[in-house]
């Protein structure tokens, strides 16, 4: 399923528990200050249909919405035997506007004149030139520095040998270390900011934070290792589910202050580098988004752990 969407295209965005919401992939150069500032590093901006929120989201997440599909939707859900509604009125009403749409200039004027924004929209035309569809969906405001979106392209030979040495280091390791590993996955990291302990206790919490979460790093990367690498047969049905749930939890965690995978806990666990071996693997398509999308985010840590190796080389 292709994910190289640009800006005026439909598609379903899933947020927490809603049902996927159809959208449209909206030009961030005119997005309103309070939207813009939230803006997150590798993620698009989405516009619902029918409702009034914006949403940042990575791209990988979204699937494309065709206008056939849309229509099959409304034949099968607009009503059922009894005359009700067989879906919820508002997810409804938004398919209908999406059926509708026809250009990303009208749904945008429209838009902004609901926002109370015309003005603003107009300005911004004359300024930096009329909206069309197609642009790069990563494109921001005129001046800001993240415009470019960043890329992880490691080489083949790097990759082949980082896979030899995290098999080799994995058959080293303990696993027995590691108990009640679902428990694990599932708990929510000790706070480590709290300011009302004695000092003596918040350094066991924060000690005791740090390893957990040491723990937790090299979980991630033995399921993985063991899921898609370290085996002599094609991953199975639950080893795929598994890993993209463990690359899915690791992106939900990506924005946390402090980190939770910072850098020591990714220089000890190499985690960093098996997520290069699987983006580096054809036959590991279907992880490369998700891996690239936590690379990127993780791409100055991984330049001061290498820095720092050169450095003590």
């Amino acid at each position: 399923m292709s994910t190289d969407f640009k800006t005026g295209d439909l598609v379903l965005c899933k947020v927490g528990a809603f049902a996927p919401w159809p959208a449209v992939v909206f030009p961030q150069r005119f997005l309103s200050p309070d939207v813009y500032r939230k803006r997150k590093r590798n993620c698009v901006a989405v516009c619902f249909f029918n409702d009034p929120t914006y949403y940042w989201e990575y791209i990988h997440k979204l699937k494309p919405l065709p206008k056939d599909a849309i229509q099959e939707f409304l034949s099968q859900n607009n009503t059922n035997h009894s005359g009700k509604h067989t879906v919820p009125k508002d997810l409804l009403g938004a398919y209908k506007l999406a059926d509708k749409y026809s250009s990303l200039r009208a749904f945008m004027r429209n838009k902004f004149r609901s926002e109370s924004r015309l003005n603003e929209f107009n300005e911004e035309i004359m300024e930096n030139g009329e909206v069309e569809s197609g642009e790069d969906p990563f494109w921001g405001k005129t001046g800001d520095d993240r415009n470019v979106k960043e890329e992880i392209k490691p080489t083949l030979e790097i990759l082949t040998n980082d896979k030899d040495k995290l098999i080799s280091e994995s058959d080293s390791e303990n696993d027995s270390t590691v108990k009640n590993e679902s428990d694990l996955l599932d708990e929510k990291p000790i706070l480590v900011n709290d300011t009302n302990s004695p000092s003596s206790k918040h350094k066991y919490r924060k000690k005791l934070d740090r390893n957990r979460r040491m723990e937790i790093t090299m979980l991630f990367r033995r399921r993985m290792q063991r899921n898609l690498i370290q085996r002599k047969t094609p991953p199975a049905p639950n080893d795929i589910t598994e890993t993209h749930k463990l690359l899915e939890k690791i992106i939900e965690n990506l924005d946390n202050d402090p980190p939770f995978f910072d850098e020591e806990c990714l220089k000890k666990s190499k985690l960093y580098k098996l997520l290069k071996v699987i983006n580096c693997d054809p036959k590991l398509k279907e992880f490369h988004p998700a891996c690239e999308t936590i690379l990127t985010h993780w791409i100055d840590i991984i330049a001061r752990i290498k820095k720092n190796k050169d450095q003590t080389s």
